[in-house]
C-alpha cells in the first residue's frame, strides 16, 4: 500500500511542496519535514479529524497504521528508504540514515542498526503533533533487539 500510495503524483508533489515549505536541505531535514507534517495531519490520531484522503486511508489502514502508512510514502516520495515495520502493538516507519546523520540526531532518538546488514535506522511513530523524532517505548525497542536489531 505504501508503494502505491508514494507513486501517486499528487503525493508526489505534497512531499516536494512540505519539504520545500520547511526549507529542509537534507536527509534529516527531509525526514524531520514529512514526519512533523504528518505529525500534525495526524493530530491525536483519530481518523475523524482527517482530511483530503487522508481519512480513506487512515479507514482502510486503520487509525494506528494510517499516519505510518502517509509518512512512509511521502518518504519514499522524497526519495528516501523508508518501510513500515511492526512491534508488539505498534506500527512505525523506519528509515535508512547514515553515520553522520545519526551523530547529528537529538539524545533520545533510538537509532536501529541491521545487524546483518550493518545499516542504520531511525524509527519514526508517529504518535501526536509534537511526537518525538527516533523515540520508541523502551519495550518495543528491547523486543526489537531481541528480533533483529540493536536498538
Amino acid at each position: 500500500m505504501c508503494l502505491a500510495v508514494a507513486r501517486h503524483p499528487s503525493v508526489v508533489r505534497s512531499a516536494t511542496k512540505v519539504v520545500r515549505a520547511l526549507d529542509a536541505r537534507d536527509r534529516l531535514g527531509r525526514v524531520a519535514a514529512l514526519f512533523t507534517f504528518v505529525s500534525h495531519l495526524a493530530g491525536g490520531g483519530e481518523a475523524a479529524d482527517l482530511r483530503d484522503g487522508v481519512d480513506v486511508l487512515a479507514r482502510v489502514a486503520g487509525p494506528d497504521a494510517g499516519p505510518a502508512v502517509l509518512l512512509a510514502a511521502l518518504l519514499k516520495a522524497a526519495g528516501e528508504r523508508a518501510q513500515l515495520d511492526y512491534a508488539r502493538d505498534l506500527v512505525f516507519v523506519r528509515v535508512e540514515i547514515s553515520l553522520g546523520d545519526a551523530a547529528r540526531l537529538p539524545p533520545h532518538a533510538a537509532v536501529m542498526v541491521a545487524r546483518r546488514r550493518a545499516r542504520l535506522y531511525l524509527p519514526l511513530w508517529v504518535r501526536h503533533a509534537r511526537s518525538p523524532l527516533g523515540f520508541l517505548p523502551r519495550s518495543t525497542r528491547e523486543g526489537l533487539a531481541r528480533r533483529r536489531f540493536i536498538a
